[in-house]
């Protein structure tokens, strides 16, 4: 017989002709918490998972973790619960930058590594502080965040570990400001060092001073912060995900094919 340099293997590896590759998904990267607001079956109007977000302004009491481990973000507080919003296309939790927050409960070490992908949009311009979108944190001077000035949109980071002796690291974009649009973060930490990234670009790419300590498990934090500086602001979140220390944090390739996915979800491009 003519040989046609095939084998099984190699054939059955092959996808039939005009099928579609599979399609990419952060899951596949095992994050430690995954956050989608267009899955809206995670949503809930109260803490309990008794009452499911059906419609555009319901409050969000529950928003559950997508990821295996089951990290739900809730706020029994009726009055602080954000809200879910949708345009028909776009969808995303919106804060309103008085009392809104939601937290996981206490699984996460104030430690690096650590990767955060977020999409979101500022929608206050009041204010010279930190409004903090994401964190993990204890107290004001123990935790880590990623957060916005509103007035200017500006992109800032703050670590700090006052229980064990660690200094603040409190550093923010130098140049590039927000303009209060929609935008696709990444900032990864790890020991003395930490890079963010706004709309694909690098904008922050410094030492910093919150190495391997930690303070035991704190929840992860939407919206209203614990650490200096936090103040209520209001935004709107597309999409959060984390890879905390005891994850494999997402190497370069994989980070834009993150930021590629989120921004395809809130109908930006970067």
């Amino acid at each position: 017989m003519m040989g046609l340099g095939y084998d099984i293997p190699a054939l059955a590896m092959r996808r039939p002709a005009g099928s579609a590759p599979t399609p990419f998904s952060p899951l596949a990267l095992s994050p430690s918490v995954f956050f989608d607001p267009s899955q809206t079956g995670g949503l809930f109007q109260d803490a309990a998972a008794t009452l499911a977000v059906t419609a555009d302004s319901q409050p969000v009491g529950l928003w559950q973790d997508l990821s295996p481990n089951g990290h739900d973000l809730s706020q029994a507080v009726s009055a602080a619960r954000p809200t879910y919003r949708t345009d028909g296309t776009a969808h995303w939790i919106e804060a309103d930058g008085v009392d809104d927050g939601l937290l996981t409960a206490a699984v996460f070490d104030v430690k690096n590594p650590v990767t955060m992908v977020l999409g979101y949009q500022m929608l206050s311009n009041s204010g010279t502080a930190r409004v903090n979108i994401a964190e993990i944190s204890k107290t004001s001077t123990n935790g880590m965040s990623v957060g916005v000035r509103p007035n200017i949109d500006r992109l800032q980071y703050y670590s700090r570990m006052a229980q064990q002796g660690v200094s603040a690291t409190n550093v923010a974009s130098p140049s590039i400001w927000g303009d209060h649009e929609k935008h696709v973060v990444t900032v990864q930490a790890v020991a003395g060092h930490v890079t963010a990234r706004l709309d694909g670009a690098v904008v922050i790419d410094t030492a910093q001073n919150l190495t391997t300590q930690s303070v035991a498990a704190q929840p992860l934090r939407v919206g209203l912060g614990k650490v200096t500086g936090s103040i209520p602001g209001a935004f709107r979140l597309f999409g959060l995900q984390v890879w905390a220390a005891e994850a494999a944090l997402p190497n370069a390739t994989q980070v834009s094919d993150l930021e590629a996915w989120l921004a395809s979800r809130m109908g930006v491009s970067i």
